[in-house]
């Protein structure tokens, strides 16, 4: 039986939603398999171990060792949780952790970075302008409205603003603030997103593409978390041939970034059959009225099954790591990741 540490909050806005998926992946543990540990980041940066409050990330780290936790499950959402810093941290304390190492998860964390990567290998992205150096004169003069503003290193659409013309352009620049903004230019069509997740011999995998149809608006915050405010369709109708083409350009994307065991893609499926990357995410939402979940559970996978999937890839990479490091004679922690990444063509199709 291995000891496993549940890792949820954080301070980062997701705060709530962190729990939630936390909470649920704690339930759902086969205790058969796994005597698991709640640990519970607060808004305050302490960490609370096993129900007791330690201090701060390194009293939780020594408390985690001293209760024996082999591998730390990672279900914190946004800044310090899917950003590369938790990974970091963990690499330098010797805890092994789900999900994707340093490497991956900054690079997937940065929306321009991971946009700019997915277009070198050939994706389809929104045409898109970074301010600064850009101005609002730029955005009006090259990409028109509407336009979406985005907070590039933001998660579950907090840090997303539809402008519709100029004036609400700059209301939402100078709400912003002086920050690095990404202004895309909006994409019409479905939207459609593709979790991949490593199948029992940890080979990464799509699950079945979901469509989400908003029921107001575009596919926010409130959209994601709220029951019954958008309407998910898993699988999605879409002809075989288009959800071959978008589970295709999840697994590129996955594999691109470096990223490990999991990630959801999300995309815009223009008319003429072409889905137009927007992001992806290396910890996706785990709650009962998540997409992955939904996605896994379409294809068969019960919910205490994608978290072995996610704990037994983590063994699968430590071991590795313990080989490459006994074989070269170093020592180290769990490397970023890397893949050879194929690239896409687009095709009209």
């Amino acid at each position: 039986m291995r000891t496993v540490a549940v890792v949820m909050g954080g301070a980062s806005s997701e705060h709530e939603v962190s729990l939630s998926s936390g909470r649920e992946a704690f339930r759902a543990l086969d205790r058969r398999r796994y005597r698991p540990l709640e640990v519970v980041i607060e808004r305050d940066g302490k960490w609370r171990v096993d129900g007791v409050r330690r201090g701060g990330a390194l009293e939780g780290a020594v408390a985690l060792k001293d209760l024996g936790c082999e591998i730390a499950l990672l279900m914190l959402h946004g800044t310090k949780g899917e950003d590369g810093a938790i990974q970091g941290f963990l690499d330098i304390a010797g805890i092994p952790y789900t999900g994707s190492g340093v490497g991956g998860s900054a690079l997937a964390w940065d929306k321009i970075a991971a946009k700019r990567l997915a277009a070198t290998a050939g994706l389809a992205v929104a045409d898109d302008l970074v301010l600064p150096p850009a101005t609002v004169d730029d955005v009006k003069r090259t990409l028109g409205f509407p336009v979406f503003v985005k907070d590039p290193c933001g998660g579950s659409s907090l840090e997303v603003h539809p402008a519709r013309d100029e004036a609400e352009l700059r209301r939402v620049v100078r709400d912003l603030g002086s920050g690095r903004l990404l202004v895309e230019a909006a994409v019409r069509g479905r939207e459609l997103t593709v979790p991949i997740l490593d199948d029992a011999d940890g080979v990464p995998r799509p699950l079945p593409v979901v469509e989400i149809r908003s029921k107001g608006g575009f596919f926010d915050y409130e959209n994601k978390y709220t029951p019954g405010v958008a309407e998910e369709i898993v699988p999605a109708p879409v002809p075989p041939l288009v959800s071959r083409r978008v589970e295709e350009a999840a697994l590129l994307v996955h594999r691109l970034l470096g990223l490990r065991a999991m990630s959801r893609s999300d995309f815009i499926l223009e008319e003429d059959g072409i889905p137009v990357f927007l992001e992806v995410n290396t910890i996706p939402g785990m709650t009962p009225n998540s997409l992955l979940p939904k996605a896994a559970a379409a294809a068969g996978i019960a919910f205490p099954e994608v978290l072995a999937r996610l704990l037994e890839s983590t063994g699968r990479a430590a071991t590795m790591d313990r080989v490459w490091s006994a074989s070269s004679g170093r020592s180290g922690g769990r490397s970023a990741g890397s893949s050879t990444a194929p690239t896409a063509e687009r095709s009209s199709s």
